[in-house]
């Protein structure tokens, strides 16, 4: 069986429009959906990855090409965001275009603690960890390059080129003040998902580099991104900074455990249940689930690695997470009956979503067999036993479970 945690697909900018162009001279581009949701392009884009998936997964034997039946056998569960319950009916229609398969999850508007367990309560000896830890962490990742790149977002803010500084019209927010030394990033206590959380020049850029993203997967003119001022080759660098950003604030090992510990027991514990074929506590999905799908987060993505150790280059980008990528947990068994599991990253790339190319066998999505760390591999899996010891060593107890079967 195989456990897919996807991030929902392309989605507007989750900033309103007048909070955005408080930091540009220009205006920002129009989305034709409320902040924060998915578009019309991320629902087909999520569609047309979950039909290369169903082709994957009837190649490798699990499910059939074709037809409704394993529909039966499918669970997905989404989290209560629009984007989040859009992109679990796109993953559905995907997968099992024209046949009856329910999205599972919460009431809107309401925390589901499997993809929010902070914004459910943290312990303040947790917090207190958490803050230290990435209050230390934020002084020593700055950098020359990173003050480079945030300069480069600057200029693009003010209408300029990335490499030419300009004097803005008039004066929005800046990102940096005049002296780099005196703006760098610090650590603040938190509410809500984050009770910690990081203020300062790189959370910002990281938003900016975000947003341009969003206006380029979801196929603006170029001289919408970023005004004109944002090509292939500059988005790319400008990604960085949101990479150095989810590393801090998801990669710091307190935060990764608070944020992540309840989302893996649950994938590990639905592995077990899969290989038991008996109920097993906290596992998703009904007995006998041959694919279960989790539309969450790249927060959830990014914690989740973080405390199994796992890392990935794919795209040209190191540890990203765009619109769409899913973080797979293939069940095997051999044939003694041992079972084991190999974990898998898939992303589309910025071209395949730019234009919205079809994924075959020819041409498929960027995709890596990733290494557990701590976990003795054998062609890539680790024994079901092993990698639920290593699950148990890295998180921390989850205080119950949302999830209603």
């Amino acid at each position: 069986m195989v456990v897919l945690l996807s991030r929902h697909g392309v989605r507007s900018p989750t900033w309103t429009e007048d909070r955005l162009d408080s930091y540009s001279v220009l205006p920002w581009p129009k989305w034709s959906v409320p902040p924060g949701d998915l578009t019309s392009r991320g629902y087909e884009l999520v569609k047309q990855f979950a039909s290369y998936d169903r082709a994957s997964l009837a190649g490798a034997g699990l499910l059939a090409a074709s037809g409704c039946e394993d529909a039966a056998k499918t669970y997905i569960w989404a989290d209560t965001d629009q984007r989040t319950m859009a992109s679990g009916k796109a993953l559905a229609e995907g997968f099992f275009s024209g046949c009856p398969l329910q999205v599972h999850g919460l009431a809107a508007g309401v925390s589901d603690p499997l993809f929010h367990p902070a914004a459910n309560g943290v312990k303040p000896v947790e917090a207190d960890a958490a803050f230290a830890e990435l209050s230390r962490r934020a002084q020593q990742q700055k950098n020359a390059q990173q003050d480079e790149l945030i300069q480069e977002v600057q200029h693009v803010l003010l209408g300029c080129d990335p490499k030419i500084a300009c004097t803005p019209v008039h004066a929005p927010q800046m990102l940096l003040q005049p002296s780099p030394a005196d703006s760098g990033d610090v650590a603040v206590r938190g509410k809500g998902d984050h009770r910690v959380d990081l203020e300062g020049p790189l959370p910002l850029a990281s938003t900016f580099a975000e947003d341009f993203l969003l206006e380029y997967t979801e196929g603006m003119a170029m001289d919408q991104v970023g005004w004109g001022k944002v090509d292939e080759a500059q988005l790319r660098r400008f990604l960085q900074l949101h990479s150095d950003y989810f590393d801090l604030m998801h990669h710091t090992p307190m935060l990764a455990r608070l944020e992540a510990s309840n989302l893996l027991l649950h994938i590990a514990h639905t592995l077990q249940q899969a290989a038991e074929r008996k109920p097993v506590n906290d596992a998703i999905g009904p007995v006998g689930a041959m694919l279960v799908v989790l539309a969450g987060h790249d927060t959830n993505i990014a914690g989740v690695a973080a405390l199994l150790g796992v890392h990935w280059d794919l795209d040209g980008r190191h540890d990203d997470t765009p619109p769409g990528t899913e973080l797979g947990f293939e069940l095997w068994q051999d044939a003694r009956g041992v079972y084991s599991v190999r974990v898998t990253i898939a992303v589309q790339t910025l071209q395949q979503m730019r234009e919205m190319q079809a994924l075959t066998p020819a041409a498929p999505p960027a995709h890596a067999t990733l290494t557990v760390q701590g976990c003795k591999a054998i062609r890539g899996a680790c024994q079901l036993a092993d990698f639920s010891q290593l699950v148990g060593r890295a998180t921390r107890a989850a205080a119950g479970s949302a999830i209603k079967n």
